[in-house]
């Protein structure tokens, strides 16, 4: 079943559709959560929160994007349990970790060996991403990494879909312009990007 009919099931109090629904996306949000926050019990308790606010809703909204959703649903729950505005700042502030799930993934092994000089790509495809903005590192993420859609960016993001795609433009030209002395490095990012959108 896809995820907007599990989502017409759900709304229609369906505790099979939420549950459905919770071992489809419980990863994903996991995942998700730690790149706002590293307080692994925090973004557990939000996701059973999101679950039971989602099971208890009698007026659940509907939505064409289901996993946007639940993931924009997460970071608010986040943004809200942050307890000082310090804290709530680095939340969405996607450092140089925002990638480093992919960095020992396969996905980069396809690409990048383990000679010096594949060693030495990897190093400047890494510092490349680490000169993005929180926002721009954001947007990769989500669309590259976890593949929404550019209407589920758009949604994840509070942003119009002409804004996000805007974005995501921008943000894959400043990393060719930062790649740009590497050319090599250019065209093994976009290898790269490929073999992730597969």
């Amino acid at each position: 079943m896809d995820d907007r009919a599990l989502w017409s099931e759900l709304r229609s109090g369906s505790l099979i559709a939420l549950e459905v629904i919770y071992r489809r996306y419980y990863s994903l949000l996991l995942n998700y959560g730690m790149k706002c926050t590293p307080d692994d019990d925090m973004v557990r308790d939000c996701i059973q929160e999101l679950f039971v606010k989602l099971a208890k809703s009698s007026n659940l909204s509907d939505t064409e994007y289901p996993r946007s959703y639940l993931l924009k649903s997460l970071r608010n729950m986040i943004n809200d349990k942050s307890t000082s505005a310090r804290s709530q700042v680095e939340c969405f502030s996607f450092n140089d970790e925002i990638f480093s799930d992919i960095m020992d993934d396969d996905s980069f092994e396809k690409i990048f060996g383990n000679s010096d000089e594949d060693l030495r790509k990897k190093k400047a495809l890494v510092q490349a991403l680490s000169q993005l903005t929180s926002q721009q590192k954001h947007i990769l993420y989500l669309r590259y990494i976890k593949g929404l859609s550019h209407k589920e960016v758009a949604e994840a993001m509070d942003m119009n879909v002409q804004s996000s795609m805007n974005l995501l433009s921008r943000s894959v030209s400043k990393l060719r312009e930062i790649l740009a002395t590497h050319s090599i490095m250019c065209i093994t990012f976009l290898q790269w990007m490929q073999i992730i959108l597969k």
